[in-house]
């Protein structure tokens, strides 16, 4: 995925309820770099008990040159040992990812396969994380463990990436 220089990094913890319908409401700071100049956001599965939303545009732009890259290197005999691998990844992502359209005040619905994917039901409680390049939607206790086994390497991360 190539970073826009021009977006602002998304960070920021935000605790929602998902509705009646699923929907949940974006944090209003995000939905500016999310959304750009379109009205929908692309969701992609994570983890199970995470999703993740991106700017549609974005995440567009980075699929179509993989599959690009993908195509040429079929066309040229160069995947024929790997069909296997070829099939796993076709099925990945005929079912990672969907484009969605954004609501008024920022409000999304997760669609079924995703909200199964999530783990939620209507009511649920969800925590929005931004993740820098994206902002995820985390099932509390799955967001509770993946942050528990992460936070201890916080700094020698940082100092890695702002070196």
């Amino acid at each position: 995925m190539v970073l826009a220089a021009a977006n602002p990094l998304l960070f920021g913890e935000w605790s929602r309820s998902l509705d009646e319908r699923f929907r949940v409401s974006l944090p209003q700071e995000w939905v500016a770099t999310l959304v750009g100049d379109a009205s929908d956001v692309t969701l992609a599965k994570e983890r199970p008990g995470c999703v993740s939303v991106w700017n549609a545009a974005a995440w567009n732009a980075w699929l179509s040159a993989g599959v690009a890259l993908l195509e040429s290197k079929a066309a040229g005999g160069r995947l024929e040992d790997r069909i296997e691998k070829l099939q796993t990844l076709g099925r990945l992502l005929s079912t990672r990812h969907r484009t969605i359209p954004v609501a008024g005040r920022g409000r999304i619905a997760v669609p079924e396969t995703f909200r199964q994917f999530l783990g939620v039901e209507p009511g649920a409680d969800v925590l929005l994380v931004g993740a820098a390049v994206c902002v995820e939607i985390w099932r509390p206790d799955a967001w509770s463990e993946h942050i528990g086994q992460r936070m201890p390497a916080f700094r020698d991360l940082f100092e890695e990436l702002t070196e």
